[in-house]
């Protein structure tokens, strides 16, 4: 069978492509390794209009329970492994199965970036860190670092002071960027030590995670900082790597789309979400650039008719 449209990723911008490609009745496929994306690693979420306070793993319930009551094929636990063109477009998941559509939706999401430093990659699920959510409750009473200034590392830091005796925030530039509201809140724990200037040069430990030495940039000088956790909030890098050449990306990675209607450099291929090259990274962003592909790829298949 020859799908009319291949959606591929679980987040808020596939999801939502999804629904709007059920309600034009386009025959679908949605390929999706789960249906959290990185929303559900949200402790609490206040902007999305209409659900104050709501968490980001209930706001993804919602979300995967609304796209389940439409009329599509979700092919779900499967990760795309390459996308062909040929007369239809060709998408692989890693069980070895092959589906061929008319046109296709990339919504494949990012991945959280890595510092790169020794003892990062030994100490995963030992210490090291990318989800504050899933992991917080485990440092109880414990000092950890967060290394990154942004949004992802405020929110980390409040959820890691519901636990934490102690928090390192690192910051290897001269001001946070986060919004002004996060470090409001963040300074009101009194848990909190914002440290800017400073990078870790490497993680320690034995069997766990034990400490990391900190690179002082104005000063040029290194201390070791005694933590049983480090929690990397450094930024994301896009799910692209399966496309190949297919598509052009830029110096990031991000699938280059229309802004206008998420077409990328490949007719009847659209991207939306976190693995576009969109400014801002939020939920409703994501999901409204899902709504704009679904609805570009149904006008193309309608040309195409």
């Amino acid at each position: 069978m020859i799908y009319d449209l291949i959606i591929i990723g679980g987040g808020p911008a596939g999801i939502t492509a999804g629904i709007y490609a059920a309600r034009k009745k386009l025959n679908t496929l949605l390929i999706a390794k789960d249906f959290f994306g990185q929303t559900a690693k949200t402790g609490e979420i206040d902007n999305w209009p209409g659900s104050p306070a709501i968490s980001g793993g209930a706001l993804m319930m919602n979300f995967e329970k609304h796209l389940k009551s439409f009329a599509l094929d979700i092919k779900e636990g499967q990760t795309v492994i390459s996308v062909k063109q040929g007369a239809e477009f060709t998408v692989q998941i890693e069980s070895g199965e092959s589906f061929e559509a008319k046109a296709l939706v990339v919504c494949s999401g990012a991945n959280p970036k890595k510092l790169g430093v020794a003892g990062e990659d030994k100490f995963i699920g030992k210490g090291v860190s990318f989800c504050s959510l899933c992991d917080a409750p485990f440092f109880q009473g414990k000092s950890v670092a967060i290394v990154g200034g942004g949004n992802s590392a405020l929110e980390a830091a409040l959820d890691l002071a519901k636990y934490a005796k102690q928090i390192y925030l690192l910051e290897a530039g001269e001001a946070l960027k986060g919004d002004p509201l996060l470090q409001d809140m963040v300074k009101q724990t009194n848990k909190v030590e914002i440290r800017f200037n400073q990078e870790i040069k490497e993680i320690q430990g034995k069997a766990m995670v034990e400490g990391v030495v900190v690179f002082d940039r104005p000063t040029q000088k290194s201390e070791v900082l005694a933590v049983a956790g480090v929690f990397v909030e450094i930024g994301w890098t896009p799910q692209s790597d399966f496309l190949g050449d297919l598509l052009a990306k830029n110096e990031r990675g991000e699938i280059i789309a229309d802004p206008a209607t998420g077409q990328t450099s490949l007719e009847g291929v659209f991207a939306a979400g976190d693995c576009a090259n969109t400014k801002y990274k939020q939920v409703i962003l994501a999901a409204a650039s899902g709504a704009r592909a679904a609805l570009s790829a149904y006008e193309y298949l309608q040309k195409e008719a």
